[in-house]
């Protein structure tokens, strides 16, 4: 806010009327550099999953930039440029949590900041100066490794709800259950049918298939049922191997989890120690980090894959799987109609011993 809209809220809080003032504020504030570096950054905090991360993007959803006074456009910008400045990864990601295969903004441990006594510093600010007690340093990193600990926490005990929430949700959708039975129970109900048609001796039907006659129905069974059953086993095979793999480390985590679930929770405490010794390490020889933001994540590790859990319904959206999925619906349906078709006419035509 500049010098002139200073003193129109001045004007303001002795009673002037004002009015005329507010015509543009709100898109003043939307065209501000701090609200686009805000929306710009909270794209990339959407990508990570510690809470300081989520609270930064609550924070802006949130937001209504709409003000009915300068009073109230004073406190919008103060919220902006607060919001703007903690909307940056040096101060939400959580070394516990970094996706371990993705890419991450920041390159070290060192750069994530740190409040010592009211000051906020980077870690590595920290470790080389020379002005702080190494008793102030220590306090002020275990401080913050104790919140990264207990967000870490969070998330696992976050994904242990996601898994029981599945597991109702499961249970109750005995519809989709049925489904699932369905799908099974047709192919093989489709290679069945195959094997009958090649293997009964059934002469007239085997008459078509060394020479076809097109004006016959029969000859369109005799061909075109093993066609389509081809494609309909390869989408099928397609489709549930690629489900089978992206959802394997969800499996994985779910087993893991119902049985162990406390393990877990030791570990990371364990590995909150060790990067603790590591930081200690660092402030006794004054040693600036490098390259080690990864290194400490438990985000997906040998015990469990939190992202899979955490995403465990995102894998539906990839293009890949709605493209096979739709062109497993689609044979699906082409397939249980020819089926039909073909056992019908084959029926048929062994009942009454005709060429149809």
């Amino acid at each position: 806010m500049d010098a002139r809209m200073k003193f129109f809220l001045l004007s303001e809080m002795v009673g002037w009327n004002v009015t005329p003032e507010l015509k543009d504020e709100r898109e003043r504030l939307l065209k501000s550099p701090t609200y686009q570096i805000l929306k710009e950054n909270v794209q990339e905090a959407k990508k990570h999953f510690s809470g300081r991360a989520k609270e930064v993007c609550r924070s802006f959803e949130k937001l209504s930039i709409d003000p009915k006074s300068l009073y109230q456009s004073f406190v919008l910008e103060t919220t902006l440029d607060y919001l703007a400045l903690h909307s940056f990864p040096e101060y939400y990601i959580n070394p516990f949590a970094v996706d371990p295969e993705g890419d991450c903004p920041l390159d070290t441990i060192g750069e994530l900041i740190v409040d010592v006594e009211g000051k906020e510093m980077s870690v590595n600010e920290i470790i080389l100066d020379e002005t702080i007690p190494t008793p102030v340093k220590k306090e002020s990193i275990e401080r913050k490794l104790d919140e990264d600990l207990r967000d870490m926490e969070r998330i696992v005990e976050d994904s242990l709800k996601a898994i029981e929430k599945n597991r109702s949700i499961n249970k109750a959708s005995s519809l989709r259950a049925f489904l699932k039975v369905m799908e099974i129970v047709f192919f093989i109900l489709a290679q069945v049918f195959f094997l009958v048609l090649f293997s009964v001796p059934f002469e007239i039907f085997f008459s078509y298939v060394t020479h076809p006659t097109w004006t016959r129905v029969m000859s369109y069974v005799a061909y075109g049922y093993p066609i389509l059953l081809l494609l309909y086993d390869l989408a099928f095979v397609l489709f549930h191997s690629y489900h089978a793999r992206v959802r394997e480390p969800y499996e994985y985590a779910v087993r893991f989890l119902s049985r162990s679930s406390e393990s877990v929770f030791e570990s990371i405490r364990e590995t909150k120690e060790n990067l603790y010794d590591y930081l200690l390490g660092a402030i006794n020889n004054r040693i600036e980090l490098k390259g080690d933001i990864k290194d400490f994540s438990r985000l997906k590790d040998a015990y469990v894959d939190f992202r899979s859990v955490l995403l465990s319904e995102e894998f539906k959206k990839r293009k890949t799987y709605r493209l096979l999925r739709s062109f497993l619906l689609t044979l699906s349906t082409l397939m249980a109609l020819f089926f039909l078709f073909s056992l019908t006419i084959y029926l048929l035509g062994l009942i009454l011993q005709v060429a149809i």
